[in-house]
């Protein structure tokens, strides 16, 4: 921005969805997250898959400084509401408010399955050496499903994730009784490979979520607010509550989120729709807690 100065402060009027005090501080969103549905599938069950990737989303949030996790068994009442939400593909919720978003979801398939390989004793032409490769299990998992975060009180789906994560292992087949010979068991019984790995399923789920990693850590993102237009000749520029130690650097591409009252031809009810009204940069005024920023399109600025 040249000649900074020059720039005068316009009237910039007051929204009707204006932000709380604790907004503008930055605070964490509330955010419950429920254990998946595991459509009474066995190995999802068993390993308790439902939970661990509840467990995996929580952790994504918290470790990333995105939510204030809510217990999820104080919220049986929203589980409810969502779960029939999802039936009659809308709706919203009227108990209390005891987070702004919700995320569920349900497994598609998890799965556990092992592979023996009986392995061998062979001459390497190259070095005339003798290669014993001793006989394995190998084991393998499957997690895949989908979440939906939904926005409260309004039950509103802000995005569906779906998700997809293996997991595997190997461990040598071992024999009872027999001897042991350079990694090959000669005589005895052999034992049977697990016909289960709780473990390994659960392992599938994080690899699941931690590809989805950065799709939930871009819906939590932290957002900033305009807090001042300014103008000099046919130029608008903007003051944001994001600054240097929020991680803005000159040059980063943001989204302006506008917000908007419908009402519903349906229904009746006024539904509160998002969407995008402008893009635009970093500009090279950045502070610690405020930065100014330049709007793509010069039409854009009285949005």
């Amino acid at each position: 921005i040249k000649d900074f100065n020059k720039y005068q402060k316009q009237f910039f009027p007051k929204t009707s969805f204006m932000p709380s005090q604790e907004d503008l501080n930055g605070k964490l969103p509330k955010v419950v997250v429920f254990a998946l549905d595991e459509n009474d599938n066995q190995t999802a069950s068993k390993s308790g898959l439902g939970v661990s990737i509840a467990n995996n989303i929580e952790n994504v949030l918290s470790k990333n400084k995105l939510a204030q996790i809510v217990d999820r068994n104080a919220a049986n009442k929203l589980q409810q509401e969502i779960a029939l939400a999802e039936i009659n593909k809308s709706g919203s919720y009227k108990g209390p408010q005891i987070a702004e978003y919700a995320i569920s979801g349900a497994i598609g398939n998890a799965s556990f399955n092992s592979k023996y390989s009986s392995g061998g004793t062979f001459l390497n032409p190259k070095t005339g050496t003798v290669v014993t490769i001793p006989p394995k299990y190998k084991y393998n998992s499957l997690a895949v499903g989908n979440i939906k975060i939904y926005e409260l009180p309004s039950l509103n789906v802000l995005q569906a994730i779906e998700f997809n994560g293996r997991a595997g292992r190997t461990e040598d087949a071992r024999n009872n009784g027999g001897i042991n010979f350079g990694g090959i068991s000669i005589g005895g019984e052999q034992v049977a490979g697990a016909d289960r790995d709780d473990g390994l399923v659960r392992k599938a789920g994080e690899d699941a979520i931690d590809n989805i990693r950065a799709e939930i850590q871009n819906i939590f993102s932290k957002q900033g607010y305009i807090m001042e237009k300014r103008g000099f000749k046919k130029k608008s520029i903007f003051k944001i509550n994001l600054g240097s130690s929020d991680g803005i650097v000159q040059g980063d591409k943001f989204e302006v989120i506008g917000q908007f009252e419908n009402q519903n031809s349906i229904n009746n009810q006024v539904e509160v729709e998002k969407r995008i009204i402008a893009t635009g940069k970093i500009s090279d005024i950045i502070d610690p807690k405020n930065a100014w920023i330049i709007i793509d399109d010069s039409e854009n600025n009285d949005k």
